[in-house]
């Protein structure tokens, strides 16, 4: 590669922390750098970050690279369905950012549900707190707001207000606020009028690969003629990475939660990109606890989730454990479910407790995998990426469990790679037949459970389940 070769920066701004790598267009990873950020919990369901801080997080991650490279273009990949309002005037947040894990609005849910089939009709999605929309009108209900110049806007709407790109929003990460019309692609009227909120204060709806000229790149180090030409959701970013316009290619994205998603005009759920002009729809099922159930467990032991993984394959006794925190997420949309831990003995150990977090992360991934081959969307082989990914361990238990060939990959920031590669685009610096040439590596984990023993093994996590979603009754 030529020291003149383009270079890009991809930002890519997670729930725990905002990453910044150097990628060059053959796919390697010249630099990163990473700054955590605060995650704070006020009242029991509620989960806020500081959206000053994230701004700061992106500025400090970006100059470690940028001093150092030479950039071409930005790419943005960031955390999907979180919200804040902020001043357009002065640029001033009005609120802290509610992530996309805050449940504080499932008490507007009832209000709502006689609209649910509406809007899941219009958007795709389920009527949950999860998503943008009753996060926006719990604010506008519980807040009193001074200023009359509302922005209301996601995580990559506050990154590109601050650089100086307008109000805008990508046309993936709006369609996870559950205001936009999944077919249009436009913010749906029907949808503003449920949920409360005016079209003006919302950001304009923009391409993934839209090429914006910015007023305020030196806050990153770099000048305004380099632009931000690739923007989207983590999740989004992820499946472009593996390629995800490639027939049948279906991922999944380890993290706090999980997402699984690829392309279908069968029921989607979600615009996955726009590139080239074409909006491009896809399926998406989302966990609400994979990773964040090793977490929970590794601070209730007092331990480390690493350490607590290593014991896992040392397991002897098969035990359950229902990580319905907050509810259940996909496919069940169950709200009032209750997490438990069921089959414990006198002898279960920590190994078997290690065991039961990961093996709900692989029961609650082929319960999707099921509910999906409902709808006709048969999957032979699933791609893996995120920390999970990393768990030899948990690779074989999903393949165990779902029947399913796991190929998991190599790079493991995936979100970053992809929104860097839509940024090549948008930069003119790439095509889709470029990117194609770049070969990633893959893990590759096979079934070794026959249908029976399979059954068997899902038997006992079933029960669980059931039990879970009793509501008391």
């Amino acid at each position: 590669m030529a020291d003149n070769a383009p270079i890009i920066l991809a930002i890519d701004q997670g729930s725990g922390s905002t990453k910044a790598l150097a990628i060059d267009l053959s796919g390697r990873v010249l630099a990163q750098a990473e700054v955590k950020i605060k995650t704070t919990y006020p009242q029991t369901g509620w989960v806020e970050q500081n959206p000053e801080e994230i701004w700061s997080s992106v500025v400090s991650a970006s100059k470690e690279i940028t001093k150092a490279h030479k950039i071409s273009a930005v790419g943005l990949s960031i955390q999907r369905e979180s919200v804040l309002f902020w001043d357009r005037n002065t640029g001033k947040a009005l609120s802290n950012v509610i992530t996309w894990q805050d449940r504080r609005a499932s008490d507007l849910v009832e209000k709502q549900l006689k609209y649910a089939a509406q809007v899941k009709a219009i958007s795709g999605l389920e009527l949950d707190p999860m998503f943008s929309a009753l996060k926006a009108q719990w604010l506008f209900e519980n807040k009193d707001f001074a200023s009359t110049d509302i922005c209301i806007g996601t995580i990559d709407s506050w990154i590109a207000f601050k650089l100086g790109a307008g109000h805008i929003v990508e046309s993936g990460s709006a369609s996870r606020t559950q205001l936009l019309d999944l077919q249009t692609g436009q913010w749906s009227p029907e949808l503003l009028e449920i949920f409360g909120i005016d079209k003006s204060q919302l950001p304009q709806v923009c391409a993934s690969d839209e090429k914006h000229i910015c007023t305020n790149m030196q806050e990153l180090g770099l000048t305004n003629d380099v632009p931000l030409s690739g923007i989207m959701g983590d999740s989004h970013a992820a499946l472009f990475a593996h390629q995800g316009w490639r027939t049948g290619n279906f991922k999944a994205t380890f993290g706090t939660g999980t997402s699984l998603m690829g392309l279908t005009e069968t029921k989607p759920q979600t615009i996955a990109w726009q590139i080239n002009g074409k909006i491009t729809r896809a399926a998406e099922a989302n966990i609400l606890s994979t990773g964040s159930t090793l977490v929970w467990l590794a601070e209730l032991l007092g331990t480390t989730p690493d350490e607590l993984a290593k014991l896992a394959p040392e397991s002897t006794q098969q035990i359950e454990i229902v990580p319905a925190f907050n509810g259940l997420g996909a496919p069940w949309w169950d709200r009032q479910a209750t997490g438990i831990i069921a089959g414990l003995t006198r002898g279960s150990r920590r190994a078997d407790l290690a065991a039961a977090a990961l093996r709900s992360t692989a029961a609650q991934i082929n319960d999707v995998l099921e509910d999906f081959a409902k709808s006709d969307i048969e999957i032979d082989s699933l791609f893996a990426d995120g920390g999970g990914a990393r768990n030899k361990f948990l690779m074989q238990m999903l393949a165990d469990l779902s029947g399913k060939i796991i190929k998991s990959s190599q790079l493991l920031e995936l979100s970053a790679f992809g929104a860097a590669m839509a940024a090549a685009i948008g930069a003119g610096l790439a095509t889709i037949a470029d990117i194609e040439k770049i070969e990633l590596k893959y893990d590759e984990y096979l079934p070794r459970l026959s249908g029976e023993e399979r059954e068997k093994a899902l038997k006992t996590w079933r029960k669980a389940l059931i039990a879970s979603r009793m509501k008391g009754e």
